[in-house]
């Protein structure tokens, strides 16, 4: 994670009580497999800038520093590795609000950016990978290799960037998670390991 004090960003709102965020005292909306997996790992902050880059749809977007997806052999072995994630972050109360199918997606639709005939999954922040055999490698992720026509993989990890913005600039991430930077989550959520996974923050 960044040196520099990164901003909160959420779609929703989650209230935590205490320090061990159970989640009976939670108020939650849901959010998107990359920010759960932040905050399960337990890192409670959030980039709070990135690089002006163009997506797969030629769209402007702001990607945090770091990015990166995890990349599979087969469409089969992403679906199955996504889903076991998604439910460990189910499991611990994080509410997300993904399916496997929809962050699975095909190296060959972003040309070159990737191996080709490589299954790839969700873009992920910075020291959020996790640890699964069923992961061959992790791919850094630059303008191009997201935001595919209908892709759902990268939606809570880049945001558009505004009008007029240029290309290889530095613009702060001001959507989604709360941009005070205050509240919200907790800050002593601790990392949790079990079965092929283990979150890093």
């Amino acid at each position: 994670m960044s040196a520099e004090a990164p901003t909160r960003r959420r779609s929703g709102t989650v209230t935590l009580s205490g320090a061990t965020r159970p989640s009976a005292t939670k108020t939650v909306a849901a959010i998107g497999v990359a920010s759960a997996v932040l905050l399960f790992a337990g890192c409670s902050t959030f980039p709070s800038d990135g690089e002006v880059v163009t997506g797969a749809d030629g769209e402007q977007y702001i990607l945090p520093d770091g990015t990166e997806r995890p990349v599979y052999a087969s469409r089969d072995d992403c679906i199955a590795d996504v889903a076991e994630q998604l439910e460990k972050l189910r499991q611990e109360g994080e509410p997300v609000d993904d399916s496997p199918e929809s962050l699975c997606e095909s190296s060959d639709t972003y040309n070159g950016h990737y191996s080709s005939g490589v299954w790839l999954g969700p873009l992920l922040f910075a020291s959020s990978r996790w640890d699964s055999p069923r992961v061959s490698s992790w791919a850094p992720v630059a303008g191009g290799g997201f935001a595919a026509p209908g892709s759902a993989a990268h939606s809570d990890v880049v945001e558009k960037a505004p009008a007029g913005s240029k290309v290889g600039t530095r613009a702060p991430l001001t959507g989604g998670f709360g941009s005070s930077g205050k509240g919200g989550f907790g800050s002593s959520a601790k990392a949790v390991s079990g079965g092929h996974g283990t979150f890093g923050g």
